[in-house]
């Protein structure tokens, strides 16, 4: 048994091992098989080669000897690229006898036997022509495919075609020079040239194998189906206006069938159809017609809110159709439909817009000069706006437009939206808050709130001014506690506080102080200026520290006072210090030192060493404390005797030897009254000062600057320095003019009422005036301040409003009443009555026009069912002048003024036809011109025409 491995890599040699053959001889042959034909495969086989040959490589030959070859060995014609163990049967082969040669590795070629290939039995079938072509045509020649009858399966790339082409002559066909392709395009001038018939025969070749068709039938060069067609187009139409028909049903089929007729043509059989836009033209129509009337079938289907719209549509789409167009509507039948869907809801439909502009008017009522809605709430007014727009929505487009003043109903919706807002406003208001929060958040409210016009205003109902009030209020309990708290220490001040801390009490007072300087801190500035006496709260809490450190400087003396061992010169300057300290005190914070009677009767023991002599004059000495301790009462003095007694001691002491001063053990007293002398004195120059001025307002600034010196004053020295103090205020010179900041801050307060200002623009400048005259630290004791700076603000923007007023109302108040529409509450309450009342008159004329909404009916009026009314030109002429009359923002309110242009603009299309109008008996081009014109009327025109020239047809 033979064994053959073999195998193939990508394109390298085919290698083959043939085992050695067990059982017989070996033939050392190539065999071939396969279909030998054209185009079939041949196999090289190699079983019966040596063992363990490897053949490295084929190649195919004819079998024949190539001519001219040396005789002494027979060469062969390889077949070029056949190097593989298959062949497709070339075209080249057909007839002839192919072998492969095998070589392998070694060098050794093996050869087939030589196989025959069957030779080409070719056939053709006989080319087709179209019967018939017109001139300037390109035609083509069909069939003329080749077969082998032999089976051999021919690819188009393996046969070649040639033609020629013959035309008629005679009796006989001659060729036409250089037609040798598979087209021909016929000469445009081929009739002319007496080319009325041509054929045509092919050639085709496969390999060397040639066969010849038989000629073709013969095609016929004519125009006739042109012409034909030409002909049946033009029999559409009775004339230049007017389709030739019957039925439309008919008309269209018979329109189908000469546009399949005429797509059947050949290109140049087109274009020679001259007139084939007319048959497009005719079948777009029919099209129109079509839809048109599907249109009005359909018309019942539609939803009553859109049948205005829907119907207007139709019209518009008859009205654009010309004569020729409307001929396919014979007795006007689509017309007639038409017109019956055409109701005449025009006037019912006016009515019912009176009515909504009644109910729009009826929206606002006005009282004092001023407009506000009809309405006692938001919810009232948004159930009647709904209710006028529901009545909107079910007009027609037209009564629609005719809907007068739908400026109220938009300002009125914008409204409702504003308050809702504002309402919703409200929603951060809680309870729960602190009281300072919900003042806070009640006053981002009140700004909203007088930010909205007064008609917006008046949709604000009780119960949310009331919660409104109640939020602004809320700190109103912590301000009457804390007033009543603080007079408790600070109320009707004398020499003293009124509180008698003592060491028990002194930590609670503290702390109570500080608790309502700090609630005073956390309040809402508005609700800070109703704090009575804050001023000498601060001032309590500052004098309350002074007085601890003399209080706790006394503590620390009596602690050394009970102290042994204490030297007596370290225990005086401890009492000396501690008592300097409280002399420098002022009567109020001396008052708070409760420790210092104890303290006073506690002074410490004074000695003088016993071993030295002593002075002569040791009795004056003696003497010179007694009088000095009388100077620590100062409330038994007057200035003047005070100073010549503290005078006369000083002049005592000095006189005194150096050894008897150190019997004077209570000096310190005298140097502290010394002291005071020495500031009472400074102070009365101020004083005098303050006095000899005489300009008032000067005067006043250092009396002011006196107040506040005295107020720094120690006690001593205020006792001493007050009745030249009380004496200069009481004798202070008075200013005529000065300003009385209670009356203006009163007058301040009542310029509003209710949110509305009561007084005039002019009563505004005047108090700001009054107000901008005061110093600044007059300007603070102004409570009200806030109020007027907002009155000035709303001032101004009134006198802006007013001077428009005054320049444009005349000519365009509608700009006037929509700038007033825009003030505030309080910024219309400045404008003048009379003015706002002469707003509302105009409000109210403008909104009333019964002139406009009559034009707009007569002006809708002037169709009816599709047809324009008998007189129109006259009618056109009379609401022409009545629509010039108006004013330039009633015009405005025409919103159909174009229907009153458009039948302008018809009545002169319609004589500009009229004017080329020429009788039946006259100048056939100008009576074609007239009739072109006439044609090009719409069905409305055509009609008008007919009304005001029915002589013509």
């Amino acid at each position: 048994m033979n064994k053959k491995l073999f195998f193939t890599l990508g394109a390298a040699p085919i290698v083959m091992f043939a085992p050695a053959v067990v059982h017989g001889e070996e033939t050392h042959t190539v065999a071939i098989t396969g279909e030998k034909m054209v185009n079939g495969t041949l196999t090289a086989t190699i079983e019966k080669l040596p063992a363990q040959s490897v053949v490295k490589g084929y190649q195919w030959y004819y079998a024949e000897n190539i001519a001219g070859e040396n005789s002494g060995g027979a060469t062969y014609k390889p077949v070029i690229g056949a190097t593989k163990s298959t062949l497709k049967v070339p075209v080249g082969a057909a007839g002839r006898s192919i072998f492969v040669e095998a070589t392998t590795t070694d060098g050794t070629k093996y050869q087939s036997e030589s196989v025959a290939i069957n030779d080409l039995q070719l056939a053709i079938t006989t080319p087709k022509l179209n019967d018939y072509a017109v001139p300037g045509e390109v035609v083509k020649v069909l069939g003329a495919t080749v077969t082998d009858s032999a089976g051999a399966k021919l690819e188009s790339g393996q046969v070649t075609y040639s033609y020629q082409w013959f035309y008629k002559v005679g009796e006989s066909f001659t060729i036409i020079d250089g037609a040798t392709s598979g087209t021909y395009t016929i000469a445009k001038d081929a009739l002319d040239k007496d080319v009325k018939q041509i054929i045509v025969r092919v050639k085709a070749t496969v390999g060397n194998a040639i066969i010849e068709s038989d000629i073709s039938n013969t095609l016929t060069i004519s125009n006739e189906s042109v012409n034909s067609m030409i002909d049946e187009i033009k029999e559409i139409f009775v004339n230049d206006y007017q389709y030739n028909f019957t039925t439309l049903a008919s008309f269209k089929a018979h329109l189908t069938d000469l546009n399949n007729k005429y797509q059947a043509l050949s290109a140049a059989a087109k274009d020679s159809i001259t007139n084939y836009s007319a048959l497009k033209r005719a079948m777009t129509d029919v099209e129109a017609i079509e839809k048109l009337q599907e249109t009005v079938n359909k018309s019942g289907e539609i939803e009553e809110k859109d049948k205005a719209k829907y119907l207007k549509d139709i019209e518009e789409a008859y009205n654009k159709l010309d004569l020729l167009q409307r001929s396919l509507d014979p007795q006007e039948a689509l017309y007639t439909d038409i017109r019956n869907l055409l109701d005449n809801r025009t006037n019912e439909e006016f009515k019912e817009v009176r009515k909504i502009n009644e109910a729009i008017q009826a929206l606002l009522i006005y009282e004092t000069s001023f407009a506000k809605y009809n309405a006692a709430d938001i919810v009232s007014l948004q159930a009647k706006v709904e209710a006028i727009e529901q009545d909107i929505a079910a007009l027609s487009q037209d009564a629609k437009a005719a809907v007068h003043n739908q400026s109220i109903l938009q300002e009125a919706k914008q409204d409702i939206k504003k308050i809702q807002q504002f309402i919703k406003s409200f929603d951060k208001l809680s309870v729960a808050d602190t009281p300072n929060k919900r003042v806070t958040t009640a006053k981002s409210i009140r700004t909203a709130y007088e930010k909205l016009t007064y008609k917006q205003s008046q949709l604000v109902t009780g119960e949310w001014i009331t919660r409104l009030l109640q939020a602004e209020s809320a700190e109103q309990q912590q301000i009457e506690r804390l007033n009543g708290e603080i007079a408790g220490y600070v109320g009707n001040l004398g020499n003293r506080y009124p509180m008698n801390p003592s060491s028990t009490s002194w930590q609670s007072h503290v702390n109570n102080v500080n608790r309502l300087v700090l609630e005073y801190k956390g309040l809402t500035k508005n609700s800070a200026t109703q704090i009575v006496g804050y001023d000498k709260l601060l001032t309590l809490q500052k004098d309350l520290k002074t007085a601890l450190k003399v209080i706790q400087s006394i503590d620390a003396y009596q602690k050394l006072s009970t102290t042994n061992g204490v030297a007596s010169n370290k225990l005086q300057s401890t009492y000396t210090s501690a008592l300097k300290a409280y002399n420098k005190l002022t009567s109020l914070q001396q008052s708070l030192v409760y420790n210092v009677d104890e303290f006073l009767n506690n002074a410490p023991a004074t000695s003088v060493d016993p071993g030295k002599q002593e002075p002569a004059d040791k009795a004056a000495a003696e003497k010179l404390i007694a009088d000095i301790e009388q100077l620590t009462n100062v409330k038994n003095y007057t200035f003047a005797t005070f100073e010549n007694a503290v005078t006369s001691a000083s002049t005592i002491y000095k006189n005194l030897s150096s050894s008897a001063r150190k019997y004077v053990t209570n000096y310190h007293i005298l140097t502290a009254a010394s002291k005071d002398l020495s500031g009472v004195n400074s102070f009365h120059k101020k004083v005098q000062a303050a006095r000899e001025e005489m300009d008032v307002k000067k005067q006043a600034k250092k009396i002011e600057s006196v107040q506040k010196a005295y107020d720094k004053l120690p006690a001593n020295q205020q006792y001493l320095a007050r009745q030249q103090y009380q004496d200069l205020l009481a004798n202070r010179l008075v200013d005529n003019n000065a300003p009385n900041l209670v009356q203006l801050n009163n007058e301040i307060a009542a310029i509003l009422v209710n949110d509305m200002y009561v007084v005039s623009i002019e009563r505004v400048n005047d108090l700001s005036a009054q107000f901008n005259k005061l110093s600044a630290a007059d300007k603070k004791a102004i409570t009200n301040g806030n109020l007027l700076k907002t009155a000035v603000s709303d001032a101004k923007k009134a006198t802006t409003f007013i001077k428009q007023y005054e320049k444009s109302f005349a000519t365009n108040p509608s700009t006037v009443i929509k700038a007033f529409a825009k003030l505030t509450t309080k910024q219309a309450s400045l404008v003048n009555p009379t003015v706002r009342q002469a707003i509302i008159n105009k409000e109210k004329e403008l909104q009333s026009s019964d002139v406009v909404l009559t034009l707009i009916e007569s002006i809708n009026g002037l169709i009816v069912k599709g047809e324009y009314i008998a007189n129109l030109e006259s009618k056109v002429k009379d609401l022409r002048a009545i629509y010039d009359s108006l004013s330039t923002n009633d015009k405005k309110a025409v919103k159909n003024y174009k229907k009153l242009t458009d039948a302008e603009s018809d009545l002169k299309k319609v004589a500009d036809v009229q004017a080329l109008y020429v009788p039946a008996d006259g100048d056939d081009k100008k009576r074609k011109a007239w009739k072109s014109a006439y044609s090009k009327l719409s069905k409305r025109l055509e009609v008008l025409y007919k009304q005001m020239y029915p002589s013509n047809l």
